[in-house]
């Protein structure tokens, strides 16, 4: 029998040890620190042992295996000697697809991802399918599958960390969404991201899909990665043509002005909500192929299933209108290509606010769309580089989100506009996380809307 060691204690090893338990083994579980006390106590609750302190070569007596929570380095001593030793290093989420039968959907990108896997696991659901979204959105498959909940067919979100340790994960359809500069502490290198993420493609099965905006196949072809056996659906918007210098692709393509869909598969084009977002069109697209790809659905019943979803917060949300303006809450934009996907979606210019924590990046792409842009928030610790970056738009800097909050009904009033709040940068300058930031922005912008 297997003796598994699961390093790191939060939710993902929660959900292996609970499943490994299931099966009758007794896993070790190893952390630094007690980071997570009340998933720690659940831990010991299920029967696993707990060990918290340094991780020295002799936890690895008698282990066969090991698991490995997704926010680890790959570069920790524990996992360098359980590599000189040839043990296996899996992730959470091969412990919880060795023993799931089903169908498996894998969505991955800098962008996008978790919209993607909720609406798309709706979609499904709505259609009558026992379908669960799971992964990097905060649900372990394993956790899933030990409390019995196992369903017909896995949407799982996918980051590159998880897909870092995983074995290759046989999708029936993967989506690869967005790609963008992130995560470089990790990967160090553009190249080491893509290919992290490419995994998934590459592991999709031969009579599976493979869906992806036109984009993917340029980096694709740009950094030499291998062609996946499975067919590729490539999704253009507007002006795009077929990128047709990777593999041979059929071809979807979004209209964003019109709100139209044609293309293979679409004997007619189809019109989308005139409410989506320039992003959520993508999304609500790709996710539309990737039903199709498995069940015939007709496209009013999808577009009835689409008004039925409950979109995530932070993610391009419009919160209210302001002096008669929209303001839309993107608190999720935590990398510049999220803010541009964000201008791309205006119509009219916006008072737009960035900032936040740095990722090194440069903000001078946001100039490309000078024409949404009526006023320029800058904030926080970005708020010098921002200022430098695009100095031609003359931004106004405020050392802290709440100061910058502040100024804004002054500013509709002078300048009434839209209010687009996308940081393009993360939060922990100033909060725990995104959605601690989009809360903020809520609860000082809220009060202050218009009344309907």
């Amino acid at each position: 029998m297997n003796k598994t060691l699961i390093i790191g204690a939060g939710r993902s090893a929660l959900g292996a040890a609970r499943l490994l338990l299931s099966q009758g083994h007794k896993p070790l579980v190893s952390d630094i620190a007690e980071k997570f006390p009340d998933v720690a106590q659940e831990i010991r609750n299920a029967g696993a042992e707990l060990v918290i302190g340094p991780q020295t070569p002799e936890l690895l007596t008698g282990i066969t295996q090991l698991v490995v929570s997704p926010g680890l380095s790959p570069d920790i001593p524990i996992l360098q000697e359980a590599r000189r030793r040839g043990l296996p290093i899996l992730s959470e989420i091969d412990v919880a697809l060795d023993v799931f039968d089903g169908t498996v959907m894998g969505v991955t990108g800098t962008n996008g991802k978790s919209t993607t896997t909720t609406l798309l696991a709706h979609l499904l659901q709505e259609l009558g399918n026992k379908a669960e979204a799971s992964g990097n959105i905060g649900v372990a498959p394993s956790l899933v599958i030990a409390e019995g909940r196992v369903p017909e067919i896995f949407v799982l979100e996918l980051s590159s960390y998880q897909l870092d340790f995983s074995q290759p994960i046989r999708n029936h359809c993967s989506l690869f969404m967005s790609f963008s500069s992130d995560h470089l502490e990790r990967h160090g290198t553009m190249e080491n991201y893509f290919r992290a993420k490419w995994k998934l493609m590459m592991a999709t099965v031969e009579t599976g899909s493979l869906i992806m905006p036109r984009r993917i196949l340029e980096y694709a072809k740009q950094y030499g990665m291998p062609v996946p056996k499975a067919p590729i659906t490539q999704i253009t918007v507007d002006a795009e043509v077929p990128f047709g210098d990777f593999v041979p692709t059929s071809v979807v393509h979004i209209d964003s002005q019109q709100g139209r869909v044609s293309g293979d598969g679409f004997p007619q084009p189809e019109v989308l909500p005139a409410e989506l977002s320039f992003h959520n069109q993508l999304n609500v697209v790709a996710s539309i192929l990737a039903v199709r790809s498995l069940v015939t659905a007709p496209w009013p019943q999808l577009m009835q299933s689409v008004a039925s979803y409950e979109w995530l917060p932070y993610r391009f949300q419009k919160i209210g209108s302001l002096m008669g303006h929209p303001v839309f809450n993107d608190s999720k934009s935590t990398n510049v290509e999220s803010t541009l996907v964000a201008l791309q979606s205006m119509r009219v210019p916006a008072i737009v606010m960035l900032g936040g924590h740095p990722k090194g990046e440069s903000f001078a792409p946001v100039a490309d769309f000078r024409d949404r842009i009526l006023k320029l928030v800058a904030f926080g610790a970005a708020g010098p580089k921002i200022s430098s970056d695009l100095q031609a738009l003359n931004p106004i800097v405020f050392p802290t989100l709440k100061a910058a909050l502040s100024e804004i009904p002054t500013m509709a009033g002078q300048h009434p506009a839209p209010i687009v709040f996308s940081p393009a940068c993360s939060s922990f300058d100033e909060f725990k996380n995104f959605e601690e930031r989009g809360a903020f922005f809520n609860q000082i912008l809220v009060p202050l809307l218009d009344k309907t």
